[in-house]
């Protein structure tokens, strides 16, 4: 077990006293989470931010703003400040990645229970999500706006291409069709985005039911982003036949379904955003922080984009380049 903080174990003892605490395994985040087993039974999860704060955290803010639409995340349990920490609900180990993999009939749900439930989630995020978000002290919080994403296409110079590809000359050739991809993906219709909303950040619980983590960086966002993110996702093969029913599934339970043929445009482009940006973070995290856990996605992102970056004009000039890697 990684070393805990004296300050955290003093705070956790004053709430959970003779409590066992097991470190679990660091992802992306920048927090650290152990699970708290309290002496009378059960166990919570701690996040960990490393040092103290004041107020509100973005977690506690936005967990709010989720239960009041109804949306399951886990429920904070504790605010411990001086400690720098959450107690939070205990949503269990089974991301969906790992329920879909294990995919063994008579124990859980199936794959297309799981990936309906996903798409409800999804929609309720952009309709019931919206409107809390609305009502909220955030409505004027951050987006996934035009400044954003181009930050993100130029991480993904920096780290994927200049990085782990090692061949900093090919920025300059893709860099005006990243910046354009950006821009184009920025006009959309914006509603409450998780943003990370994607396999290993559902986690599914013992009664089959899915909850949401990750949450701190939900904002506002282009409305196809969070589909985008689950139907084009890393870590998960999806049959094309799949991708187009869930679509269409998402579509029509928002507010004013889209028209059709202007929704699917409007997804290729964001999920084509959302991919580069995720080659991005493999690279940071492979080549900077040498963890190995993401080099699976790469193959399955690359793949992805030269086959479907030649269907819309903005991202034809970038074709080529992904499909020289696939």
């Amino acid at each position: 077990m990684n070393a805990v903080r004296p300050e955290l174990l003093s705070a956790l003892e004053a709430i959970h006293p003779d409590a066992r605490l097991e470190t679990l395994p660091g992802d992306a985040s920048t927090r650290t989470f152990h699970r708290l087993f309290p002496a009378g039974g059960g166990s919570r999860i701690v996040m960990d931010y490393g040092r103290p704060f004041e107020g509100e955290t973005d977690d506690v803010r936005l967990a709010r703003i989720f239960e009041r639409a109804s949306l399951p995340v886990a429920r904070v349990l504790d605010v411990l400040p001086e400690a720098g920490a959450l107690v939070l609900e205990d949503l269990g180990d089974t991301t969906l990645e790992a329920a879909l993999e294990r995919g063994s009939p008579g124990r859980g749900p199936d794959r297309f229970e799981l990936y309906r439930a996903s798409v409800e989630l999804a929609a309720g995020i952009a309709t019931r999500g919206t409107d809390a978000l609305r009502r909220s002290d955030r409505a004027s919080g951050p987006a996934l706006d035009e400044e954003r994403f181009l930050f993100e296409m130029n991480f993904f110079l920096e780290h994927f291409v200049g990085g782990y590809l090692a061949r900093p000359g090919d920025a300059v050739e893709i860099r005006e069709g990243l910046f354009e991809l950006a821009r184009a993906a920025a006009s959309h219709p914006r509603v409450l985005c998780h943003r990370d909303f994607h396999s290993r950040n559902l986690m599914v619980r013992m009664d089959g039911s899915l909850a949401m983590v990750d949450i701190q960086d939900a904002r506002w966002g282009p409305d196809t982003y969070d589909i985008a993110s689950l139907l084009r996702d890393a870590y998960v093969d999806l049959g094309e036949r799949e991708v187009e029913d869930c679509l269409e599934a998402y579509r029509l339970q928002l507010e004013e379904p889209p028209e059709p043929g202007a929704f699917a445009s409007r997804f290729r482009l964001v999920a084509a955003e959302r991919m580069i940006k995720a080659l991005g973070t493999f690279g940071y995290q492979l080549v900077r922080l040498g963890k190995e856990r993401y080099r699976s996605g790469i193959p399955r992102t690359l793949d992805r984009l030269a086959r479907f970056l030649p269907a819309d004009p903005e991202t034809k000039d970038l074709a080529k380049f992904f499909q020289s890697l696939a």
